[in-house]
């Protein structure tokens, strides 16, 4: 299963959640130090929505206060502008120091596995997306 990735100019960028956590964990590895995500606003708001369309205050303030800033769910949420350079910033310092095939999963053919990767960096070089 996939996921798709939107920056604020609308740009998407999709990959495997596999890929996904592999990326994650190869930044962590180099330096990324996770911020945490921000919640969607709006995407709570259709969540905490009733059925004749007003918002139940009680359930959106449960569902803010009990963010997680998980990077791993598909809630729409957001990695922020700076937490967005730091993975691409992280994951140059592996591919420098590694090579492209820093931690390839075993299925990824070297070739198209550095192309994404090199296209997920400059995406996250892009700015602050969402998840989802």
């Amino acid at each position: 299963m996939g996921l798709s990735l939107r920056n604020d100019s609308g740009k998407t960028f999709h990959l495997e959640n596999g890929e996904w956590r592999t990326f994650l964990k190869v930044a962590r590895r180099y330096g990324w130090n996770p911020m945490g995500t921000e919640p969607n606003i709006d995407y709570l708001n259709g969540r905490a929505r009733h059925p004749d369309g007003g918002i139940d205050d009680d359930v959106l303030k449960k569902m803010i206060e009990g963010w997680n800033g998980s990077y791993l769910t598909q809630e729409k949420q957001f990695v922020t502008y700076a937490d967005a350079l730091n993975i691409a910033f992280a994951l140059e310092e592996a591919v420098k120091e590694r090579g492209m095939e820093a931690e390839q999963p075993s299925h990824a053919s070297g070739s198209s596995y550095a192309s994404h990767l090199e296209e997920f960096i400059s995406f996250c070089k892009l700015g602050r997306f969402s998840i989802g």
